[in-house]
């Protein structure tokens, strides 16, 4: 009768276990459905290129479902949860993809600036500038002038002082500009 009882025991945990999974991935469904489009917009503001934000956003969803088994709702909702995984998909990112050609090696034409410039140039000369820094300063600049926020309201997003969000937003534009200006 022991091994009878044994196997009526696993069975009985294997068949909650498997109602635990399927609860949990109907609910990770659910914040998946509720959290994509403001994970996504978040992304999209960060990065160029349609490819690049799907794959970015992928990638966090895929490691938040992996890891949804750790996600406490008390601490955070599930897309600020999600964001935060994103922000390191980011950042992986943009460490693959850093430009290989330095500076220098941006034309004169690219760096001048003239009312006929090409939209073309100005992007990738912002790309080539933004990959000289590093990703907290990339991330300031995003919530600066992608999004339009106040240093106040950066500041209580990251939980930092907003004289610091001002310091470090006048480095990283201190940054970019001597680059520029080194080639002038």
């Amino acid at each position: 009768m022991g091994l009878a009882t044994d196997t009526k025991r696993e069975h009985k945990r294997s068949t909650n276990n498997r109602r635990q999974r399927d609860a949990a991935e109907l609910e990770f469904e659910k914040l998946y459905l509720e959290s994509y489009g403001l994970v996504y917009n978040y992304v999209r503001y960060r990065m160029s290129g349609d490819n690049a934000v799907e794959d970015v956003v992928s990638e966090a969803y895929l490691k938040a479902a992996r890891a949804f088994h750790t996600f406490d709702p008390s601490r955070a909702k599930f897309s600020s949860w999600v964001i935060k995984i994103a922000i390191n998909c980011m950042n992986s990112y943009y460490r693959k993809a850093r430009p290989t050609a330095p500076l220098e090696d941006v034309s004169e034409r690219t760096l001048a600036a003239s009312g006929g410039q090409d939209a073309v140039d100005d992007k990738d000369l912002a790309l080539r500038l933004l990959a000289l820094l590093d990703d907290e300063e990339r991330n300031l600049i995003a919530m600066k002038y992608n999004e339009g926020k106040r240093n106040v309201d950066i500041a209580q997003e990251l939980n930092m002082n907003a004289s610091t969000v001002s310091t470090k937003l006048a480095n990283a534009l201190a940054k970019m500009r001597a680059a520029v200006e080194k080639e002038l």
